[in-house]
């Protein structure tokens, strides 16, 4: 077995090591760098990618892969673990999806792998090598340095502030579709939403070079501390689940789960702005067993009153029969605001996996 190298330093078989990658210098002083645990096992197997905080304030699953990788032991592991918990330092530190730099265009760090720009911006011809911005050099090292050395990809997000979801995304395009989909049954949530993934997100650009990747979308921010400890636990098992599946620990079969496959994701919003009071929040999706929340096309699913006249202003209603897997907490809200996604009945399917054997 081989020593495992990354950012150019060596892991040795059946160690673990937290290395840092220099990104760039700050204003505040100190450098932009990316952090990475490395769990190198002594036996050959899967290298896989556990990757965090892509958006700034998605910072639930640093807990889930702090406590997964705890007592991961190194001298059992067959493989590999490659573990990036903070993707975006700076919007980490800003609380903010996106980075807040000048050229805030390209500071959507899951639209700008791998941070090269084909062609300007501004004028003609190819892009220099210099004509990046903050997050897009980000993006380079990940794409370059990280992803190429993974063969599963696991890339965690929890979508806005105030907000909470539960469902896995796994992409519809790529030549390891089928292995994704098994990935994510093997994570464990119901909800599995296929779509077209954009090349130039962290999940699309590694599917490009041949991992097999899928983005578990699980918890949200200032959640209470029971629904928290809930998400970890479910993020934790997802994570032992996945290192079964691909035989590098001896954990437990994976039990057999009833799972939904869909396509169409209906989106509520309000159309004026308010103080949003929901019939679901997101403590009911997360922690409902399995996740999600039964609706039927019509169904209330919140009212908007004006905060100054305390007028009921919108009401916002279940647009299709269905689960809801996105849900928003109480309080003021823009027009245009994410409020709740469902996972349309229509068009779905169950499916049971692993399948039965006789």
């Amino acid at each position: 077995m081989e020593p495992f190298v990354l950012f150019g330093q060596a892991v040795a078989p059946g160690s673990r090591a937290v290395l840092r990658r220099s990104v760039a210098s700050l204003l505040v002083g100190g450098p932009l760098a990316l952090v990475a645990h490395v769990v190198h096992g002594r036996s050959p197997g899967p290298v896989l990618g556990l990757v965090c905080g892509v958006h700034g304030p998605e910072h639930l699953p640093v807990w889930g892969v702090r406590e997964a990788l705890r007592d991961l032991s190194p001298e059992e592991l067959r493989g590999t673990v490659v573990a990036v918990p903070v993707a975006n330092p700076v919007a980490f530190a800003q609380g903010s999806r996106v980075t807040l730099e000048d050229d805030v265009d390209f500071g959507n760090l899951n639209r700008v792998f791998p941070g090269r720009r084909a062609h300007a911006v501004f004028g003609a011809g190819p892009s220099e090598p210099s004509d990046r911005s903050l997050t897009e050099r980000v993006a380079e090292v990940l794409a370059e340095e990280a992803l190429p050395h993974l063969t599963h990809l696991l890339d965690f997000h929890t979508h806005f502030h105030g907000v909470g979801l539960a469902k896995t995304i796994v992409g519809t395009d790529g030549g390891s579709v089928a292995a994704a989909v098994e990935l994510a049954y093997a994570f464990g949530l119901p909800l599995v939403q296929r779509e077209s993934v954009r090349p130039h997100t962290c999940t699309g650009y590694a599917t490009s070079l041949g991992v097999v990747a899928i983005a578990p979308e699980f918890g949200g921010d200032q959640l209470p501390l029971a629904a928290a400890r809930r998400c970890v636990e479910v993020l934790v098992r997802g994570i032992r689940r996945v290192m079964a599946h691909l035989g590098m620990t001896d954990g437990p079969p994976v039990e057999p789960g009833r799972f939904c496959l869909f396509s169409h994701v209906p989106h509520v919003r309000p159309n004026a702005a308010g103080y949003l009071v929901p019939r679901i929040d997101p403590v009911d999706v997360l922690c409902a067993d399995p996740p999600g929340v039964w609706v039927r096309a019509g169904d209330l699913l919140a009212e908007l009153f004006d905060p100054y006249t305390f007028e009921v202003v919108e009401t916002l209603r279940a647009p299709a029969d269905g689960l809801v897997y996105m849900a928003r907490r109480p309080g003021p809200v823009e027009a245009g605001a994410h409020a709740f996604a469902v996972a349309a009945e229509e068009g779905s399917r169950w499916v049971f996996w692993p399948p039965k054997t006789t």
